[in-house]
């Protein structure tokens, strides 16, 4: 009989003793025998092919836990089970993954915007392709209190956010609305607040698209100074022959480390879609 000890068995095989001593331990994988005299683990090279069914169903994603009960029960109908199983599992991982990446390239492309980004002053007129964006309304007007209030509007958006079991990798470039009545009037009143999301999402009455179009921008950075831009813009529009077109969007562009523990550290781009009057 071909017999092995622990340690030419993991070579052998291209794992470790340790892992041997795990499946060992779980009764997974045990040696064929254990010398009495000096308590080494031998092993048949047989049991080669039961270690390699181990190897295996762990590529496929199982767990020690269900290999171990698909060998205790001898039967092939519960490892099929498990598998149907784990499909569902790294489909969902991918669908999971997939979104993750679409949000890694929102925030290295917001980054880029960050870096191209004019000065505080500066009014400029950017073409604007369709967006799509989860919208909540609070209710309640975000720029009538301050920011320890705001805090509490985000933790409303990020858990009507989660009851549509939208990936959290999305919980960035957070923003508000101001309804085009409101900036007619030049009225500070925004209750709604809203996510950017990818059109392959599923539909939702949640989601609602912003239009393409020519859209007068300003960027600046701080919470502190989003009021004094909103009313910067509106003049503008009001005093250079433009008419509003649409709703006003403040958009978080990038959102940095904070380096204390209680304020934000933003970069916001404003925008509103306008027309030129006709004269």
């Amino acid at each position: 009989m071909d017999m092995l000890t622990i340690g030419k068995m993991a070579k052998l095989n291209s794992i470790s003793e340790q892992t041997l001593r795990l499946y060992d331990k779980m009764e997974l994988l045990e040696p064929h025998e254990i010398n009495p005299h000096n308590g080494y683990r031998l092993y048949n090279i047989k049991q080669c092919a039961k270690l390699d069914m181990i190897q295996y169903m762990k590529a496929l994603g199982m767990n020690l836990a269900q290999i171990k009960e698909c060998f205790a029960d001898h039967d092939t109908d519960k490892l099929r089970q498990i598998l149907e199983r784990q499909k569902t599992n790294i489909e969902m991982q991918i669908e999971e993954m997939h979104y993750a990446k679409q949000a890694v390239e929102r925030a290295i492309e917001s980054y880029k915007r960050y870096d191209a980004a004019p000065g505080d002053n500066e009014v400029i007129l950017e073409f604007q392709n369709q967006r799509r964006i989860f919208c909540y309304d609070t209710k309640i007007n975000c720029y009538s209190y301050g920011m320890e209030y705001y805090e509490h509007i985000l933790r409303s958006l990020k858990k009507n956010y989660a009851l549509h079991k939208l990936p959290m990798s999305y919980f960035c470039n957070v923003g508000s609305i101001i309804r085009k009545e409101y900036v007619l009037r030049r009225e500070l009143w925004a209750t709604e607040v809203f996510l950017f999301v990818e059109d392959d999402f599923e539909p939702s009455d949640k989601f609602e698209i912003i239009p393409e179009g020519m859209y007068l921008c300003i960027y600046f950075d701080g919470f502190d100074k989003e009021e004094k831009f909103i009313k910067k813009l509106m003049d503008f529009i009001f005093t250079h022959d433009y008419e509003v077109a649409g709703d006003c969007i403040s958009e978080i562009l990038i959102e940095f480390p904070t380096f204390s523990h209680y304020d934000r550290n933003a970069f916001f781009k404003l925008q509103i879609p306008v027309t030129r009057n006709a004269k």
